[in-house]
């Protein structure tokens, strides 16, 4: 991708963030019983759906600072769909792990795109990755709302005792997004047939495509969520 293609670019981050908040609302709603009752749906969506969709198109753009775009847009998302007891935590969480991604991966060294071209890539390399990452992403992004969505919603009921209280359960659920990333980031970076070379594309495809599947998903989150 052309660093001129700024549209392109622009169109990429509303369409990735767009899928990502539309799966948050979807998944996020999900009432599940039984033996799966304590599923981690949370850990899920952070350390599997966001960290998979930002991995994917930093694979496709190689760009650093569009997964925080996408991040923005998903969270815009997520805080326009009442569901569940805190919308802004929510929304806060998904910025949160956009930018920790991108303090993560802008380094050269987990530089995506390079690691995608790679004849030598190692899965499992991949993989022991993604299981860190799933972890940094999801507990800095919980821990972050946890700590600042009283102050914005809430200032006059903030209370740091709650914080460090929470802090067992965020570092808990944080081993079941490292097992998601761990799945997650092997997927979006090593699987072949996921490769699409977005540069050649044409404009005539890309710009109907992108906008109709985004508005697509800000149609359903408002119409069915």
């Amino acid at each position: 991708m052309q660093k001129t293609d700024k549209i392109m670019i622009l169109a990429g981050i509303v369409f990735f963030g767009s899928i990502w908040g539309m799966l948050e609302c979807f998944l996020g709603s999900v009432k599940l019983t039984g033996a799966l009752e304590f599923f981690p749906m949370g850990a899920m969506l952070g350390g599997f759906v966001g960290l998979g969709l930002m991995a994917f198109s930093r694979r496709l753009y190689g760009l650093p600072w569009m997964q925080l775009g996408m991040g923005m847009i998903a969270g815009l998302v997520r805080y326009w769909a009442p569901i569940g007891t805190c919308v802004i935590c929510s929304a806060l969480a998904i910025v949160a792990e956009s930018l920790v991604f991108e303090l993560i991966f802008n380094r050269k060294v987990f530089d995506l795109s390079k690691m995608s071209a790679s004849p030598l890539l190692d899965v499992r390399s991949l993989a022991l990755t993604g299981i860190i990452a799933g972890y940094l992403i999801y507990v800095t992004g919980y821990m972050f709302t946890q700590f600042f969505t009283p102050i914005i919603a809430l200032p006059h009921a903030a209370n740091l005792s709650n914080f460090a209280a929470a802090l067992p359960l965020i570092f808990g659920r944080g081993l079941f997004a490292a097992l998601f990333g761990g799945v997650a980031l092997p997927l979006a970076i090593a699987v072949k047939q996921l490769h699409i070379d977005v540069s050649a594309v044409r404009k005539q495809l890309y710009y109907p495509i992108t906008a109709c599947v985004s508005a697509l998903c800000w149609v359903l989150v408002i119409v069915f969520v």
